[in-house]
């Protein structure tokens, strides 16, 4: 059962214990290139089982970070969407916190 439906991107962040990693993960995959469940898991460091179990992917699915693919007698892939506004978003967050925290330490 999915957990109640986030209203904003803090609250799926609050919400999903995994949402973290999986937006750093977002921010270094491939755009253009499909990944499994088990390599985003990997790519995230979470528990292949956390994904399924909390419909971790459904989420960003929905949010338009990563398409979704199922072809019949294969394995379900996910692409990620690098158009996405909250992709170019999770990016510009990363870079910005990387550069005050090299300007800091620089100091």
């Amino acid at each position: 059962m999915r957990p109640q439906v986030p209203e904003t991107g803090w609250e799926l962040v609050e919400q999903r214990d995994e949402a973290p990693a999986l937006f750093r993960a977002l921010v270094a995959l491939n755009p253009g290139e499909e990944y499994t469940r088990s390599e985003i898991a990997d790519a995230a460091d979470v528990p292949l089982k956390t994904l399924y179990l909390a419909d971790a992917l459904e989420d960003l699915v929905d949010v338009g970070a990563l398409s979704h693919t199922e072809a019949e007698d294969q394995e379900a892939t996910f692409v990620l969407n690098d158009e996405s506004p909250v992709v170019q978003a999770a990016r510009e967050f990363d870079d910005a916190v990387a550069e005050q925290l090299s300007t800091a330490t620089a100091d």
